[in-house]
């Protein structure tokens, strides 16, 4: 699966896109997991709790965004592509 990295998540994950193996991953919410096992950077980056994002954050599956889908439990397959998107502010 091909994990697409945003603003602040570049700088925590060292890349803009990741490869990642999915086996026995069926939704974003484990992906999600996942990412806070592999980049420790994350642990309280991506979760307010065990059902939602933290305000701000989105997530996309081919090109589109979860919350039009089913939320964090949005099934994904190895072959799709998920972008991060961290808050972004200016002023």
């Amino acid at each position: 699966m091909k994990i697409l990295f945003f603003a602040t998540y570049c700088e925590m994950t060292n890349a803009k896109i990741k490869d990642i193996q999915i086996e026995g991953l069926s939704n974003i919410r484990q992906l999600l997991k996942k990412l806070t096992d592999l980049f420790s950077a994350f642990q309280d980056e991506l979760l307010a709790d065990e059902d939602h994002l933290k305000p701000f954050i989105h997530s996309f599956v081919n090109g589109r965004n979860i919350i039009h889908l089913n939320g964090i439990d949005t099934l994904i397959k190895q072959n799709d592509e998920i972008a991060l998107i961290s808050p972004v502010g200016g002023g």
